[in-house]
């Protein structure tokens, strides 16, 4: 009676083993992107709001991400700081531009991470019943 217990238990603790190290791997195998945007100056290559582009807001602005979690967006100029964190948990960007700068507070957001490549980052926004979009590449 004891033999096929031992059998069970040992298949399950074999199964529940690489269940466990299936869901860290899943975890840890996504791309972070605070090496990427925390290289050199960023500008906003598509911002879409309800699926009107309104890219032309951020016209002139470029962004540096500090890996202490400092974001600036510079334009004529005149800095403009805010906050900026990465979870790579769940893969998310959040981003808090202290601004009155009513284009830039349409930034401030938790931002789904899309895609990212060495010069370009894809952000989305589902917060609200629309979709909103951002993607930003690497001057």
């Amino acid at each position: 009676m004891k033999k096929p217990l031992l059998l069970f238990a040992i298949k399950f603790s074999v199964i529940m083993y690489f269940a466990a190290c299936t869901s860290v791997e899943n975890y840890t195998s996504a791309r972070s992107a605070t090496p990427i945007v925390t290289k050199g100056a960023w500008k906003v290559n598509l911002y879409r709001d309800a699926n009107k582009d309104q890219t032309n807001d951020f016209a002139g602005y470029t962004f540096t991400f500090n890996a202490s979690g400092i974001v600036k967006a510079s334009r004529n100029g005149v800095d403009i700081n805010g906050n900026w964190a990465e979870d790579n948990i769940s893969n998310r960007i959040t981003i808090n531009l202290g601004a009155k700068d009513p284009s830039l507070t349409k930034l401030n957001t938790n931002w789904n991470i899309r895609e990212i490549t060495n010069r370009r980052v894809d952000l989305q926004d589902n917060a609200n019943t629309t979709t909103d979009e951002l993607n930003i590449t690497m001057l």
